[in-house]
């Protein structure tokens, strides 16, 4: 099974800065439990806003960037559906 996008969003931050799975999870204020679920079965729904705005802190990501991966990992998009960014969403 191919990662999950948002796992892969939070296995290249865990790379870059060193961090462990356990730690992420606390600071994204997500269960190791979960991260875990994740990892093996995929993102299955759509995390709560709070969690993804949690994963967008941390990863020092646009929140649209992590969002548009939560999307995608559950069918809400397809590959090919592009999600634009306004420019409050934009990196500074």
């Amino acid at each position: 099974m191919e990662a999950p996008r948002l796992v892969e969003l939070i296995d290249a931050h865990k790379r870059a800065y060193g961090v462990s799975e356990s730690e992420l999870a606390r600071r994204i204020g997500i269960t190791r439990q979960n991260m875990y679920l994740w990892r093996t079965h995929g993102v299955r729904g759509l995390p709560a806003r709070t969690t993804l705005e949690g994963i967008a802190a941390e990863l020092r990501l646009p929140y649209v960037r992590v969002l548009e991966a939560a999307l995608r990992d559950t069918d809400y998009l397809e590959a090919t559906d592009h999600v634009v960014a306004t420019n409050k969403d934009a990196p500074p």
